[in-house]
């Protein structure tokens, strides 16, 4: 769990880590309005591993942002195998053709909330920066890959979504 909250803030650079450690939600929630956080990102354990992901909008109200995703497995950054290499700031969500509704939905709700920008891959050419890829794998589930551009080394984490609920 905190390994894979320490991989999502490397290649989301706008994310802070806050270990909830024994808070309960609410005091969760009440310190990240301390730290000035206006958007919260739950990752909740299931059968002692990841298994679902909340997003939440921290205003006058709490309020739960769809989609809840619910997560098949992940691969984290250290399971890549790659030299170390530094993480590029400047991150975009790939905008490609051909992808079914749910990945749009996903990639659409993610770049709203981490106020992410969208390009195409042929957009940046010769410029450093993270890309966050959206794909079905062969298991027909939803994949989230962080790639290093313009060398397309997947960096990690690698996300399978089994399935979103977007009425909350």
């Amino acid at each position: 769990m905190r390994t894979l909250c320490k991989d999502l803030v490397t290649v989301l650079p706008s994310l802070k880590k806050v270990n909830r450690g024994k808070m309960g939600f609410r005091a969760m929630l009440e310190k990240a309005a301390e730290i000035g956080a206006e958007k919260v990102v739950i990752i909740d354990r299931w059968k002692g591993r990841p298994g679902r992901i909340r997003l939440f909008e921290i205003g006058e109200r709490i309020v739960q942002i769809p989609p809840q995703l619910y997560l098949r497995g992940i691969k984290l950054r250290r399971e890549f195998k790659i030299e170390e290499v530094s993480i590029p700031r400047t991150v975009f969500i790939e905008e490609s053709e051909g992808e079914n509704d749910e990945i749009r939905k996903i990639r659409e709700a993610f770049s709203k909330f981490f106020n992410l920008p969208k390009a195409k891959l042929n957009d940046k050419n010769g410029t450093s920066f993270t890309l966050m890829h959206f794909s079905m794998d062969h298991e027909n589930l939803i994949r989230v890959s962080f790639y290093l551009m313009p060398r397309k080394i997947e960096v990690g984490p690698r996300i399978r979504i089994s399935h979103a609920v977007w009425d909350i």
